[in-house]
């Protein structure tokens, strides 16, 4: 089985918008204007359209829209089939932690220009998330931040019915206080509130461990392999996303010399990009280990060794202390505080 098998692959989310504005009664011709993509090659599986190409998309969307919140109006339609392997890997993910998790890593697949960023795991029964931008698109970031967010809220309920209400337990929204605001509580059923440096969203760790009743292994793994085919397609105007995007498809952490082969350039370019961009090489995947730590020792029953051993670290001290330095506790504190775990065990294929 291979990419080309699945139209949209790597632009679904794209693609879903295009196709719901056209529904909506607009003129697909106005929403591709500018793109370089046209009405009849948008959704073949060998278009794979650039960052800019998206962003030229979604300003269309949103010079043309009639509402006050075209972000809202598409996330609240969002299913499984609206986000291409995406929606497949995420059905046949574990439970709804892991669905939450993975959603995470691959979000390059969705949205390039806006990192998520676990902060706040190590808080008693939650786990808080930051949406960062980092693709310098200020107009869109509304848009972006409620497509996305209410999309994946909408995404999770497809997938685990009823009982993933309420795993969403907060949002900050990190721009001001839109002049609908009384929507926003309605919509994500859960305190909102506005003008905030980021937008922070608060999750519940005890509905995270509700299992999939539906998961199929094969079919997880299939659509894993896919998820990590589609975002290599994947072209960004950030190099921080570049470089997270390769992260999510690999499960090893490649120095930045060797990162930088991968994006043909050499490593003092790609260091020096980065700073621009506020942020280091290894702060960047110092994110990544973070965030496979937190759900390894959440969700395993793996040793503290072999948890250091599968983030690549040389020694379980080593990870210890780079557990420690990004939380503030050791993974063993962490872990009592976690509670109960369900799974025997994660293998590394698995996240």
């Amino acid at each position: 089985m291979s990419l080309s098998m699945f139209p949209c692959a790597s632009q679904a989310p794209m693609c879903f918008c295009i196709e719901q504005m056209e529904a909506w009664g607009y003129s697909l011709h106005e929403v591709l204007a500018g793109s370089g993509l046209s009405v009849d090659s948008f959704a073949l599986p060998e278009s794979v359209p650039n960052s800019r190409q998206e962003q030229t998309i979604y300003e269309n969307i949103l010079r043309l829209y009639r509402g006050t919140a075209a972000g809202l109006d598409l996330g609240r339609l969002i299913n499984v089939n609206s986000v291409g392997v995406l929606g497949g890997l995420l059905a046949n993910t574990i439970n709804l932690g892991h669905a939450g998790y993975l959603s995470r890593r691959f979000s390059p697949l969705s949205n390039p220009w806006i990192a998520p960023e676990l902060i706040g795991t190590l808080s008693a029964g939650q786990t808080i998330i930051r949406y960062r931008q980092v693709g310098g698109l200020p107009a869109l970031y509304r848009f972006l931040i409620d497509r996305d967010i209410l999309g994946t809220r909408q995404l999770l309920r497809d997938i685990f019915g009823v009982g993933a209400d309420g795993y969403v337990r907060a949002v900050a929204f990190g721009y001001p206080e839109p002049v609908d605001a009384e929507r926003y509580p309605v919509e994500f059923e859960c305190p909102v509130t506005f003008g905030h440096d980021y937008t922070y969203v608060t999750y519940d760790n005890e509905l995270a461990e509700q299992r999939n009743a539906r998961r199929n292994p094969h079919s997880y793994h299939v659509y894993l392999r896919l998820c990590r085919e589609a975002q290599a397609q994947r072209t960004s105007l950030s190099w921080q996303s570049r470089v997270n995007s390769i992260l999510a498809c690999i499960d090893f952490y490649p120095n930045a010399a060797d990162m930088a082969k991968k994006l043909n350039c050499s490593e003092r370019s790609l260091r020096r990009h980065l700073s621009d961009e506020g942020v280091q090489y290894s702060e960047l995947v110092d994110k990544i280990r973070f965030e496979r730590a937190i759900y390894l020792l959440h969700h395993s029953e793996d040793s503290i060794k072999t948890i250091s051993f599968k983030l690549f670290f040389s020694e379980p001290p080593a990870f210890v202390r780079a557990f420690s330095r990004w939380s503030g506790s050791t993974p063993g504190e962490f872990r009592s505080r976690a509670g109960k775990r369900i799974f025997p065990s994660v293998p590394s294929n698995q996240f």
